[in-house]
């Protein structure tokens, strides 16, 4: 099957967790015989880069952004100009090569990829990673299940955009303003792709979870609907020096170790982790908290915490195996979190918060602890509880690895995939 993915980010440029699951869904289906190829912008030049594995092409943008997590502007992404360059690119590469189904692989991407689908007369897919579709920040889901059903640019502006400025973006009238006009616009911008997102042949998400959202709130047609999972890790298992080598950089020795894996922001959870990790130190004072992807500016919790910074992506899994458990206690609605996944390849259980597609990952009691989202509390009963069972880790974190390679193994996701795509031929 030839098959061309859209993507607004591929690895080397990986501002989350996104690149790298499309990478290693690219890298699947290739290894299985089918003709992939990815179409991206060229963040640090256009090109074209051919050989095993799937072809990457990449369209010229005028952008330059440095290889890693940053971010491009948003004007970058949901201008006309950028829906042109990507649909020209798709038109270009499904000629030369050929497509039998043109996938969106991010909401930035359904646009062009639409547009050449319909061009080219074949079918267009969009995978959902977020709820960006809905609202650029969906601040109503770290208090409800659903969004509201009286969402709307207005309430946007009255009632979401403050406590979005006060709790992440902080002070400055002018900063402010610009923020709310992003807002704005991303806002308009949603709302026309929601007119593409119901002509679709197929709507993929990455949780069920996060599906039922879109669902709830009218955007998307339930029959042709479906979940395909986020892949596991195909990284091979950290190396025992690496691991003992995290250990003594960080003193772990003799010593319990949590991983948290993120930013502290109120929809990751970060308040909620330090908050149970000063529960935890009270009771465990010899545990040690390690927290990849902050830098802990004014942060001073009562608990040993060592801030990582940013964490390279082939570095994790030597950190996840350094520790004893992993910590996921997401507020917000998290579409499929890579941490539980990663962790599990390493053997390590997760306690996760009920949030999105958090439980469809972590099966309570057998793969690690699923607590109720936004309870410190209950976060740090989990987490000692798993620190005081050694017995208990062991047979979570075996559990988590087989139940990881069978639900988001290779063969499970690109068969769910494949199917989908059989069935908007049908």
């Amino acid at each position: 099957m030839k098959i061309l993915f859209a993507t607004e980010y591929y690895p080397p440029f990986a501002p989350g967790g996104s690149p790298w699951s499309i990478q290693l869904l690219a890298e699947a289906l290739a290894g299985r015989g089918h003709a992939v190829t990815v179409v991206t912008p060229g963040w640090g030049g256009a090109g074209r880069h051919d050989g095993a594995g799937p072809r990457v092409v990449q369209f010229p943008v005028r952008r330059r952004l440095p290889p890693g997590a940053t971010l491009a502007p948003t004007r970058s992404l949901v201008g006309p100009g950028f829906h042109l360059s990507l649909y020209r690119a798709l038109v270009d590469e499904a000629r030369r090569h050929g497509a039998d189904v043109i996938h969106a692989q991010d909401k930035h991407a359904l646009v062009g990829s639409y547009l050449a689908a319909r061009r080219l007369g074949r079918p267009v897919f969009l995978t959902l990673r977020d709820v960006g579709l809905i609202c650029p920040i969906a601040t109503c889901l770290l208090s409800h299940e659903f969004v509201p059903d009286d969402c709307s640019a207005l309430k946007l502006q009255r009632e979401c955009a403050g406590f979005y400025l006060d709790h992440y973006i902080g002070q400055g009238t002018l900063r402010r303003a610009r923020v709310r006009l992003n807002l704005a616009l991303l806002y308009a911008d949603a709302q026309l792709k929601n007119l593409v997102l119901r002509r679709l042949d197929g709507l993929i998400s990455v949780s069920a979870g996060l599906l039922e959202i879109y669902l709830r709130s009218g955007h998307g047609r339930r029959e042709r609907a479906r979940v395909v999972y986020t892949l596991s890790s195909a990284a091979p298992p950290a190396e025992e020096a690496q691991v003992r080598a995290v250990r003594a950089r960080h003193g772990l020795d003799g010593r319990k170790a949590v991983v948290y894996a993120g930013k502290l922001s109120l929809g990751k959870g970060g308040p909620v982790f330090l908050r149970a990790a000063e529960r935890v130190a009270q009771t465990r004072p010899d545990t040690v908290f390690l927290i990849a992807g902050a830098d802990g500016s004014g942060q001073r919790p009562a608990a040993d915490v060592r801030w990582l910074g940013r964490v390279a992506h082939e570095a994790m899994p030597a950190l996840y195996r350094a520790a004893d458990l992993v910590v996921v206690p997401s507020v917000g609605p998290e579409a499929l979190s890579r941490v539980p996944l990663e962790a599990a390849a390493a053997g390590r259980p997760t306690v996760g918060a009920r949030a999105g597609g958090i439980p469809e990952e972590i099966l309570d009691g057998e793969t690690g602890i699923v607590v109720e989202r936004g309870d410190p509390e209950e976060l740090a009963k989990a987490i000692l509880r798993l620190l005081e069972d050694e017995g208990l880790r062991t047979r979570l974190g075996e559990g988590a690895r087989r139940f990881v390679g069978q639900r988001f193994g290779a063969d499970a996701v690109v068969e769910s995939l494949l199917a989908a795509y059989a069935e908007s031929g049908r």
